[in-house]
């Protein structure tokens, strides 16, 4: 696979934020219990986030072209990790929960707040497989079970002891790798 050019790494996180996060925002805005209307403006404003987002990460993404991947996974994950076990991303998922605002900022503060909650995770599972439908379907599922669990922390919590698990794999099983490359064990680039 070809190295991704900046735009393409913007292109792809506006793709996987629009399909892993469109779920939780429809999820998030129908449980307030407006109209139509509110609910489709909330999912288009939280989503806008989202996608406004690939811009930074995507010039991020690109400057780090030039280190081995494996070690900027690694890094990533290792953070993602950490940061599930965090009092600030517990409060980050309750911040996206609330559902008492009936305005027309409500996707844009949920939008935000749940970039809080996610954006460590989605950013290193971006960095690692960017376009892999079956790594954005399942961070997806993890994503809204966290929401919806009547017990988040130990969701949290898997969620980091994965990501660390996952992290150390790839420091000792990965060769150098590419972003947008899958990293496949024993596999030298």
């Amino acid at each position: 696979m070809h190295a991704m050019s900046t735009i393409e790494l913007m292109q792809e996180w506006a793709r996987m934020s629009v399909w892993m996060m469109g779920p939780l925002a429809l999820i998030l805005a129908a449980r307030t219990r407006q109209s139509f209307g509110f609910v489709l403006i909330s999912v288009t404003s939280f989503l806008a986030v989202w996608v406004a987002l690939s811009i930074p990460i995507g010039l991020a993404m690109s400057a780090l072209h030039r280190f081995d991947h494996r070690y900027i996974s690694v890094v990533l994950l290792g953070i993602a990790g950490a940061y599930q076990f965090s009092r600030r991303h517990e409060g980050a998922v309750l911040n996206c929960m609330k559902t008492s605002e009936n305005n027309l900022f409500f996707g844009l503060r949920t939008g935000w707040t749940c970039f809080v909650a996610c954006g460590p995770l989605m950013i290193a599972a971006y960095a690692i497989m960017p376009t892999t439908p079956w790594l954005m379907v399942g961070i997806t599922v993890v994503m809204v079970a966290e929401f919806i669990s009547s017990n988040r922390l130990l969701v949290a919590r898997s969620i980091g002891l994965i990501s660390a698990v996952a992290a150390i794999g790839i420091l000792f099983l990965a060769g150098p790798i590419s972003f947008g490359d899958f990293p496949t064990i024993g596999q030298h680039h």
